[in-house]
């Protein structure tokens, strides 16, 4: 069954969330999973679920739990980046229909991620959409891990707690975009370590 087919079954524009920042992969995924959880239990909660992936190794963590937490697949998807970056899903959608786009990491280059907004942007129906990450995270383990980390310290924050910081979303923004000033190329990789070293081999 096909992306578009599975959508076919108000908000005004897309929500989109501050980045959940985790400590460990662990616990972003353990989150992800009750976020998901809880929206789907929710009377008011969205029609559908997309859980995103823009690598391999984290498809299958999203895969893992979806079937652990046994998500009916009516309503959860679980996808890589690649079947929705570059994608419209303009009249293809029911605009009565509201739609969860949960995303298990970003991307080292910030345009995959523009891409998976531009998708959401697209679907012309209720929308929220959010991405999520942990300091063992390829992209803040690099760039930002013991700034990050002293900054959710002074937060307050605990392993089972997630943080949401604009400011700690810029500096990941500004890390992606000096890997997309580096990097040689985007060839395929299983993970976002594997990337790295493909493609940005001096910063891996």
């Amino acid at each position: 069954m096909g992306i578009f087919d599975w959508l076919s079954g108000k908000w005004d524009a897309v929500h989109v969330a501050e980045d959940r920042i985790w400590l460990t992969r662990a616990a972003k995924f353990a989150g992800i999973q009750r976020e998901v959880a809880s929206a789907l239990a929710d009377p008011r909660g969205p029609d559908a679920v997309f859980l995103v992936a823009h690598f391999d190794d984290c498809l299958d963590e999203l895969r893992s739990l979806a079937s652990r937490a046994r998500f009916d697949e009516r309503r959860v998807l679980v996808t890589c980046s690649k079947e929705l970056e570059g994608r419209s899903a303009a009249g293809r959608v029911d605009k009565s229909r509201t739609i969860l786009i949960v995303v298990g990491e970003r991307h080292p280059l910030p345009s995959h991620d523009d891409r998976l907004l531009d998708f959401a942007r697209s679907l012309a129906c209720r929308c929220r959409f959010v991405q999520h990450i942990s300091l063992e995270d390829r992209l803040l383990k690099v760039f930002a891990g013991d700034w990050v980390q002293g900054v959710l310290r002074q937060l307050g924050m605990e392993e089972d707690q997630p943080i949401e910081s604009r400011m700690v979303g810029r500096r990941i923004r500004s890390a992606q975009e000096k890997i997309e000033r580096q990097a040689t190329g985007d060839a395929p990789a299983r993970s976002a370590q594997e990337w790295m070293e493909k493609n940005c081999p001096n910063l891996a």
